[in-house]
């Protein structure tokens, strides 16, 4: 062999010794010798092949060297992976299901100078932004989930989920 170029026992002593944790495989298994094919289509001298002209032929193919390759897996065509992300999503969903959130109906906001909150009373009535029977915005820690209406239910007051914000806006 040319210099440059590795025997196939010099291939075996890199793999097991070290050269990535992987071992070589046996000698059975392998797919193609190494050091005769690949430095055949390489052009046989050092340094990954030659000009065109040092073998007699022009540079290998793509036929030459996959043949050289062997067979190669064919990829198999991708599962539907709504069963496994389903089950995963609804894990990690279960996950968050005893997590405290702050749900807030806002019925309105308004803007104040400070000396007209220094002089809020009793009986004060303060003018907010949103008008009666306008649907009232829902907000879980701060962020707009949906909208609705109030209600009245004996002595408390509730609201009417009229609306759900499309996920893209609440995230």
């Amino acid at each position: 062999m040319g210099e440059g170029s590795l025997s196939q026992e010099d291939i075996d002593a890199l793999l097991t010794g070290g050269g990535g944790g992987e071992a070589a495989p046996p000698a059975g298994e392998s797919d193609f010798n190494l050091s005769g094919e690949l430095d055949s289509l390489l052009g046989g001298g050092a340094g990954g092949g030659g000009t065109p002209g040092e073998s007699g032929t022009d540079s290998p193919s793509f036929a030459d060297i996959s043949a050289a390759l062997g067979p190669s897996p064919t990829p198999s065509a991708p599962r539907p992976a709504s069963r496994q992300s389903t089950s995963i999503q609804s894990t990690n969903l279960n996950l968050l299901m005893d997590v405290n959130l702050a749900l807030t109906v806002e019925l309105g906001r308004t803007n104040m100078f400070i000396k007209d909150v220094n002089g809020l009373n009793e009986g004060v009535v303060v003018e907010l932004d949103k008008n009666v029977g306008e649907d009232l915005d829902i907000l879980a820690n701060g962020r707009l989930v949906g909208r609705g209406k109030l209600v009245a239910l004996d002595d408390f007051y509730g609201i009417q989920i009229t609306e759900i914000v499309d996920q893209s806006r609440r995230l």
